[in-house]
């Protein structure tokens, strides 16, 4: 049961942290080079990497 709650939270955090992301590397790439920037579907990228991620990292601290 905890990893499946891990796996939602990396799911969700990595969501909101690719959305994040994905609107500075806009803000930049509009400041710098007067066109926006961006990784087409980051935020489905991130939320995968984070769900893989955080059971990990949850498991280490439990275990160390």
């Amino acid at each position: 049961m905890r990893t499946f709650i891990a796996i939602i939270v990396g799911l969700l955090g990595g969501f909101v942290l690719g959305i994040a992301l994905s609107s500075f590397i806009g803000i930049l790439g509009m400041t710098l080079f007067n066109m926006p920037l961006g990784i087409k579907f980051m935020p489905y990228f991130t939320a995968i990497i984070c769900a893989i991620i955080v059971p990990i990292w949850d498991h280490k601290q439990k275990n160390g």
